[in-house]
């Protein structure tokens, strides 16, 4: 049976992996032109490896839902499955999905009045 100072020495390990592959994802996606569809291809690869779930119902050890979902398929250990593993990513996905899109049209939208402001105020002054 593992410690909890394995189980923490895990976490710090995952965590490190995903931070190298964050920097792959970011070049890999700056090809792509309009942000949604970058954002929706970050988030899903950021979801998938990050949520969190518990890996025995009775147990209150975490780990990440994509590994979860895998154990599920290869030994289920409950009625759910693998959606015991995709449900929680698929929820967190569309949450933050929806949350980043908003905050990008909230931005956009802030962006081009200050523009549009900028050039009011520079057309007042050259006149």
């Amino acid at each position: 049976m593992y410690t909890m100072e394995n189980y923490y020495w895990g976490l710090v390990a995952y965590a490190i992996g995903v931070l190298m592959v964050m920097p792959v994802l970011w070049w890999a996606t700056r090809f792509i032109a309009w942000h949604p569809v970058k954002a929706f291809f970050r988030i899903l690869v950021l979801v998938f490896l990050l949520t969190p779930m518990y890996a025995y119902p009775d147990m209150h050890y975490l780990a990440p839902a994509w590994v979860v979902g895998v154990f599920e398929l290869v030994k289920p250990q409950t009625d759910q499955g693998v959606w015991r593993g995709l449900l929680p990513i698929g929820v967190c996905f569309v949450v933050i999905y929806i949350l980043e899109t908003c905050l990008w049209l909230a931005l956009r939208k802030r962006g081009r009045v200050s523009v549009s402001g900028a050039d009011a105020n520079s057309a007042a002054i050259h006149s």
